[in-house]
C-alpha cells in the first residue's frame, strides 16, 4: 500500500495547476523558507478584444520546479507505457513520483458531460483497488483527500483521452510526474521585503512563467495587440474592471478572481505572522498585523457574500457597486499596511 508524503494545503486552491504541486512541496519542511518568501506577487492580464474576463493569479503559480523535479508525459508517451494508466501510476509512485493526472471529472461525479480536471495521485492500494488522490470532491465538494476505485479512475482517464483526441479538450499532456528536490535554504526577511516592495510597486517579474504544461502548443499563438498585463497592487484595476462589468450586467461574475484575492490576503497574513515570529518583531508589527488580519477577514466575507448571491440582477448589481467601493478601500488600506511592514523590516 505505497503512499507518498503529501499534505492537503488549503492556502491556495483557486487553480489546481498551482494548488496540487504545493501539496507535494509543502509536505517537506525544507521548502517552507522558499514558500514563505514567495506567493506575494499577483499578476493579471486582459485582452478586451478576446471577449474574455481578466485572469488573476499568483505570479508564483508555476514556480514550483524550483523545489520539485518535474516531467511531463503526452498522450503518446502514456500510451507507450502500456494499456493501463493504473499500472503506470503504480510504477511511478513506487519510484517516488507523485502523479498529476487529467481525467474526465464529470464521469467521476456521475454527470453526463465531459470535463477534464486534474487530480494529484499520491498512493494506491491493490487490496482495495483504489488510488489515493487530492482534488475537489465529496459532499460538500471541497479540496480534500479522496479514494477512487481503479476502474472508475481508468474509465475517467479513457474518456478524457477520447475527448482530447476528438478535439474537445486542449489537454495534450495528461500526466505530470513530481518529486521533491532538496533545496537547503534559510528564510530571509530581506527577500520577503523585496517581494512586498515589488507587489506595492506593481513591478513585473524579470521572468514570469504563465505557461501551462498540459496544453503547450507546438506553435505559440500570437499575443493579442491589446493584451494588458498588470502586477501587484495594479491588479486591482482588473478586479475593478470586472466588477464594473458585473454591475452593468455586461458580464457574469467570475468568482475565481474574488476567491484568489481572498487567498492572497491569507497568504500575505501568514507571511507577516511568520516574520513576526522568526525575527522577534511581534511588538513593532503588532498593530499592523491586527489591522491586516481584519482586512483579511473583510475580504473573505466579501468574496463569500458575492459567491452566494441569489441570481437576481438588481441584487447582483447593487452588491457589485458596493464591491467597487470596497475594493478601493482595500487597496488603500493594504498599501499603507504593507508599506509599514517594509519600513519595519528595514529598520529592524
Amino acid at each position: 500500500m505505497p503512499c507518498l508524503k503529501t499534505i492537503v494545503q488549503r492556502e491556495y486552491t483557486c487553480y489546481l495547476f498551482g494548488a496540487l504541486p504545493l501539496c507535494v512541496a509543502l509536505a517537506h519542511e525544507d521548502t517552507f523558507p522558499w514558500y514563505l518568501e514567495r506567493y506575494v506577487q499577483l499578476h493579471s492580464d486582459h485582452s478586451p478584444s478576446s471577449g474574455e474576463q481578466p485572469h488573476l493569479d499568483f505570479a508564483d503559480s508555476f514556480g514550483y520546479p524550483e523545489v520539485l523535479e518535474c516531467r511531463t508525459l503526452d498522450w503518446a508517451a502514456v500510451s507507450a507505457a502500456g494499456p493501463s494508466v493504473i499500472d503506470l501510476i503504480r510504477d511511478r509512485i513506487s519510484a517516488g513520483h507523485h502523479c498529476t493526472v487529467f481525467v474526465d471529472d464529470d464521469h467521476l461525479r456521475g454527470r453526463p458531460f465531459v470535463r477534464l480536471h486534474e487530480y494529484l495521485v499520491f498512493g494506491y492500494d491493490d487490496r482495495r483497488r483504489e488510488v489515493d488522490v487530492v482534488g475537489f470532491g465529496g459532499r460538500p465538494r471541497v479540496f480534500r483527500e479522496l479514494r477512487i476505485s481503479y476502474d472508475d479512475f481508468a474509465r475517467a482517464f479513457r474518456q478524457a483521452k477520447g475527448a482530447a483526441h476528438e478535439g474537445r479538450s486542449e489537454v495534450r499532456s495528461p500526466l505530470q510526474l513530481l518529486r521533491p528536490r532538496p533545496i537547503p535554504h534559510r528564510f530571509s526577511p530581506a527577500r520577503l521585503a523585496r517581494a512586498l516592495q515589488d507587489y506595492l510597486a506593481g513591478t513585473p517579474r524579470e521572468t514570469q512563467d504563465t505557461g501551462t504544461w498540459w496544453s503547450a502548443p507546438t506553435v505559440r499563438a500570437p499575443v493579442p495587440a491589446d493584451l494588458e498585463n498588470k502586477d501587484g497592487v495594479k491588479t486591482y484595476d482588473h478586479l475593478v474592471l470586472h466588477l464594473a462589468q458585473v454591475k452593468d450586467g455586461t458580464a457574469g461574475l467570475d468568482y475565481r478572481m474574488l476567491h484568489l484575492l481572498s487567498e492572497h490576503k491569507g497568504m500575505v497574513l501568514r507571511r507577516l505572522t511568520y516574520l513576526a515570529d522568526a525575527c522577534a518583531l511581534h511588538e513593532p508589527l503588532a498593530g499592523t498585523l491586527n489591522a491586516y488580519r481584519e482586512l483579511d477577514c473583510q475580504v473573505r466575507e466579501f468574496s463569500l457574500r458575492m459567491l452566494f448571491l441569489p441570481p437576481e440582477p438588481k441584487r447582483v448589481a447593487d452588491e457589485a457597486a458596493r464591491g467597487l467601493e470596497f475594493l478601493t478601500r482595500v487597496r488603500e488600506t493594504e498599501t499603507r499596511l504593507l508599506e509599514d511592514v517594509v519600513r519595519i523590516i528595514e529598520v529592524g
